[in-house]
């Protein structure tokens, strides 16, 4: 199977909640390394064990949310992607406990579409390995406490 059929695979199960099967596309030795604005290795090592940690409460704040990823660039063991999150604020936002400083956020019902992310994903046998992450100041977490505000 091809990055990209594994990667999807994993993306569909996040965007379902299906955290266990969301975890068996991650590989034991997984690492994500990149920036968020910052480069992540400043604060925090994501390992497969935290991986989806950020996804959670996501999803709880969006229960319909999708990637509408856009393939970049792929290869049989990489590919890079576009991500473009939307969905509707219909759940609590809140990141206490994995974020400072973001407010928890009662629903709102607004549908939203956040600016572009970029993700690289490594795939050995049939598992996630490594993931380079690409956020923008004006994207992720911040963005979405903006578009729902």
């Amino acid at each position: 199977m091809k990055a990209y059929q594994i990667v999807q695979e994993h993306l569909r199960t996040v965007e379902a909640g299906d955290w266990e099967k969301a975890d068996s596309y991650i590989s034991s030795n997984y690492t994500m390394s990149g920036t968020i604005p910052f480069p992540i290795s400043l604060f925090v090592r994501i390992t497969k064990k935290n991986s989806l940690r950020m996804h959670k409460p996501r999803k709880r704040a969006l229960p319909d949310f999708k990637f509408n990823e856009k393939i970049l660039e792929e290869n049989d063991e990489m590919v890079k992607l576009q991500v473009n999150i939307s969905g509707t604020h219909t759940g609590v936002i809140d990141y206490n406990g994995i974020l400072r400083g973001v407010p928890v956020i009662q629903p709102t019902g607004k549908k939203i579409s956040l600016p572009s992310e970029y993700f690289t994903y490594f795939v050995a046998n049939g598992q996630i390995v490594k993931t380079i992450g690409k956020i923008p100041k004006n994207a992720g977490v911040q963005a979405l406490v903006r578009a729902v505000s």
